[in-house]
């Protein structure tokens, strides 16, 4: 089974570097970090803006586990939510540029989605995504605070950590 997995795996490699070229494989990397920079954004900010909202509104959360867990699935959900509608334009360039029958650039994609359905084009999927994103951040802050919990490790341990690491980084680099 392994060698068959193996054997798929250079067939695609080889016949896609004979026919697209190695760069082929980078194509769509800009467009993927124009997706990926403002979905990381839009999801922390997001985050860290509700999570501090719904602990000031209801300062239990901060003593009792399961209610501060609820806030880090809240936060989660609304910044995946956030996210989605950031990325969902270079996500729908990517599908676009991956579905074309000859090399397109970012640009092209674009302007082809634009030409068929207008700015609503590139939204087109975002009811799936906004789903799918808010699942997928949400039970990524999720684990990350229940890991965090566990572990007895609090946000004022995180932030000395930091510190003290950013003053060491400051002291070993050499001075201008």
């Amino acid at each position: 089974m392994i060698g068959d997995s193996c054997c798929l795996v250079h067939a695609f490699r080889s016949s896609c570097l004979q026919e697209e070229g190695f760069f082929s494989l980078f194509s769509a990397v800009p467009v993927f970090l124009l997706k990926e920079i403002p979905f990381a954004c839009a999801k922390f900010t997001v985050f860290d803006l509700v999570t501090a909202w719904l602990y000031e509104t209801f300062p239990a959360a901060t003593e009792d586990i399961q209610l501060s867990l609820l806030v880090s699935l809240v936060g989660g959900t609304i910044g995946g939510v956030l996210a989605a509608v950031v990325s969902n334009p270079a996500d729908v360039t990517i599908s676009e540029m991956k579905k074309a029958r000859t090399e397109i650039g970012a640009g092209e994609a674009a302007t082809i989605i634009l030409d068929r359905a207008g700015p609503a084009g590139m939204f087109k999927g975002l009811s799936l995504r906004f789903f799918f994103y808010s699942i997928l951040v949400s039970v990524q802050f999720l684990l990350y605070d229940a890991i965090r919990i566990a572990l007895g490790v609090g946000t004022d341990d995180l932030k000395l950590y930091l510190d003290v690491l950013g003053g060491a980084l400051q002291e070993s680099s050499p001075t201008v």
